[in-house]
């Protein structure tokens, strides 16, 4: 039985709920719209804790990368694949890949999660203020606020598409793209142990998850300007 806890404090995190709740709070104030309910305001808590997450998972993967790139700064030319000639394996320490490739995986989740309950709160709120949306719609209505502005909703199809993937149907595989080195170099995610990268649909890089993340954040803005409007 349970019966001594320590809660640990929750201040100065993401605030992007936090005009929506003004707006409402006025709202109310004014007679507008009745009050929320408890269930919404836990709802919106549970957001921010998503959007707290995602910035640390962000980190997280931008460290091990930096890490990874480094440690394989030496490599010879025998580790050089080719789509004519293939080479061997680059040893790398299974700590810094299997820790990268859990923080991938992370990181496509609590963007889906982030994005699951800012749905459901978009149409909460759209019901509160007597604009329901059918459950089925709810995706097409946000899409069709995002067209609005200069966001489209084309980073949370491939957000899902990757995510179903590696959430559902297997488990990703790391290689590093050399091609625009020393410029550039990127992290590709394998859907399975591929020896050439011509398809695109066996794989993502990284720089493509960097795209997904600032569609989100884009969009996350557009969406508490909308979110707030409904309640002036």
């Amino acid at each position: 039985m349970i019966t001594k806890w320590l809660h640990l404090s929750e201040l100065g995190g993401d605030p992007w709920v936090l005009p929506i709740w003004a707006a409402v709070n006025e709202a109310v104030k004014s007679g507008k719209v009745p009050a929320l309910s408890p269930k919404v305001y836990r709802l919106g808590l549970h957001v921010s804790i998503r959007l707290n997450i995602l910035p640390r998972v962000v980190q997280r993967v931008n460290s091990s990368t930096t890490l990874l790139y480094e440690k394989i700064r030496e490599y010879g030319s025998e580790y050089v694949f080719t789509e004519a000639k293939e080479g061997y394996a680059y040893p790398l320490d299974n700590d810094l890949k299997y820790s990268l490739l859990a923080d991938i995986d992370a990181l496509l989740f609590e963007l889906n999660s982030a994005c699951e309950l800012m749905t459901h709160l978009f149409g909460l709120l759209r019901a509160h203020v007597g604009q329901p949306i059918p459950a089925k719609q709810l995706g097409k209505t946000i899409s069709d606020v995002l067209s609005q502005g200069t966001q489209n909703a084309s980073w949370f199809v491939l957000l899902d598409k990757h995510r179903n993937f590696f959430m559902h149907e297997g488990a990703p595989y790391i290689a590093v793209d050399l091609s625009n080195e020393p410029a550039t170099l990127d992290t590709l995610i394998m859907k399975e142990n591929i020896k050439s990268f011509t398809d695109p649909d066996t794989f993502v890089s990284l720089s493509e998850i960097n795209l997904i993340v600032q569609g989100f954040i884009a969009a996350r803005r557009q969406l508490q300007d909308y979110l707030v409007s409904l309640f002036k």
